[in-house]
C-alpha cells in the first residue's frame, strides 16, 4: 500500500474538498480534493521475541475497542496502551497514552479511532504503529475494505484513507455518526445519532429511516443488503430491504455487533447474545462488565470487557464456550 511511501516521507496526505448535495436529501461524495499535509508519528512494532508478561496487569488499562487479523488480536485503549495477542502471549506493542475507542482490522492491518480525530495504524507487515489527528472532530467509527477504510464521527464527519490519501467523503451529514460498513468505494452503511442510517451507493450518501429513535451505536453488514444494526435500549434493526426491529428481550445499551460467521451481539453489563435473529439468546460470561467489543479470528468469537480502569478478554468457541479469559473483568 502507499502508506508505506506516505510513511517514509513523514507525512500523511489528507485531502480537503467540498461536496455539493444532491436533490432529494441525496448526499455527494466530494469532488477530487486538493492534498495538505498533516504530520504523522510513526514507531516500529517491538521486537516479535515473546517477553513474559503478568496478563492481568496488562489488562489494568480501560479498555475499548479491538479486532484480528491472522496472526494478531489487538486490543486498543482509551487513554492507555495498545495490547498485541499472538496466540500464545500478551504483549502491550505501545504504551502511548491514545485515546482510542473503536477498532478493525483488514488483510495485515489494524485500524483504531477515538477523540478529537485520533487515528492510530498498526502495520503488521511494515512493522510499524503510525498515528495523526484527522481533524478536529471526534471519531467514533471504523469500517476497511480491500484497498483502505472509512471513517466517520462527530457532526457527520466522514473520511476516506484510500491508497495511502485521507479525504472528506460526504458534506451535509449533519448528525454524529457511530459507526460504519463499507465494501468500496459506492457502497457502505454508516449508522448513528437518533437512529439514523444513511447508505452509499453510486449515487451518493442516501438518509434511510430506520424507524428507531435511540442511537445506533455498530453495524455489521456482509454485503449491502444483509446488515444489522444495534445500539441504546437494546435496540437491533436488520436491512430487508427496508430496515425492520428485532426483539432483543434486553433494555441494555448494546455496543456492538458482528453476523460472520453468525450473530454475536456486545452490550452494558455482561450482556452477550448469539443465535438467529428473532431466535437470540443470552451467553453469560459471568461478570457484569460492559462488553465494548465482540469480533471473530477463525473458529474464534473475542469479546472484550471494559470496567472503567481495567478490562478482560474473553475467546469462546463458536456455540459460547470460554475457551480461555484474560484479565480481571
Amino acid at each position: 500500500m502507499s502508506w508505506r511511501a506516505a510513511a517514509g516521507l513523514g507525512v500523511l496526505l489528507v485531502a480537503a474538498a467540498v461536496g455539493l448535495g444532491l436533490s432529494f436529501g441525496r448526499i455527494a461524495r466530494p469532488p477530487a480534493p486538493t492534498p495538505i499535509h498533516v504530520s504523522v508519528t510513526t514507531s516500529p512494532l517491538p521486537s516479535p521475541t515473546r517477553v513474559l508478561v503478568d496478563e492481568a496487569t496488562l489488562f489494568k488499562q480501560p479498555i475499548s475497542a479491538g479486532c484480528a487479523t491472522t496472526d494478531s488480536v489487538f486490543v486498543f485503549t482509551n487513554g492507555g496502551g495498545m495490547l498485541r495477542y499472538d496466540g500464545t502471549s500478551w504483549a502491550q506493542i505501545d504504551d502511548t497514552l491514545r485515546s482510542l475507542t473503536r477498532a478493525a482490522c483488514g488483510q495485515g492491518i489494524a485500524y483504531a479511532v477515538g477523540p478529537v480525530g485520533e487515528l492510530a495504524i498498526v502495520d503488521e507487515v511494515a512493522r510499524q504503529i503510525r498515528s495523526t489527528a484527522v481533524a478536529t472532530d471526534d471519531l467514533y467509527g471504523v469500517g476497511t475494505f480491500a484497498d483502505g477504510a472509512l471513517l466517520v464521527g462527530a457532526n457527520g464527519s466522514v473520511y476516506l484513507l484510500y491508497q495511502g490519501d485521507i479525504q472528506p467523503f460526504a458534506a451535509g451529514i449533519d448528525e454524529n455518526l457511530r459507526d460504519v460498513a463499507i465494501f468500496g468505494l459506492q457502497s457502505a452503511w454508516a449508522v448513528g445519532q437518533d437512529g439514523i442510517t444513511y447508505r452509499l451507493d453510486q449515487r451518493g450518501w442516501n438518509p434511510v429511516g430506520s424507524g428507531q429513535t435511540k442511537t445506533l451505536l455498530s453495524v455489521a453488514a456482509t454485503t449491502s443488503a444483509d446488515a444489522v444494526a444495534v445500539g441504546e435500549g437494546g435496540v437491533i434493526v436488520r436491512w430487508d430491504n427496508g430496515w425492520q426491529a428485532v426483539t432483543s428481550s434486553v433494555t441494555t445499551t448494546l455496543r456492538d455487533v458482528i453476523i460472520k460467521p453468525s450473530v454475536w451481539i456486545a452490550g452494558d453489563h455482561g450482556t452477550l447474545l448469539t443465535g438467529t435473529l428473532g431466535a437470540l439468546r443470552a451467553i453469560d460470561l459471568h461478570t457484569q462488565c460492559d462488553l465494548v467489543a465482540v469480533f471473530s479470528r477463525g473458529n474464534e468469537i473475542w469479546v472484550l470487557g471494559n470496567a472503567g480502569v481495567a478490562g478482560g478478554a474473553w475467546r469462546l468457541t463458536l456455540d459460547g464456550a470460554v475457551a480461555q479469559h484474560f484479565g480481571g473483568c
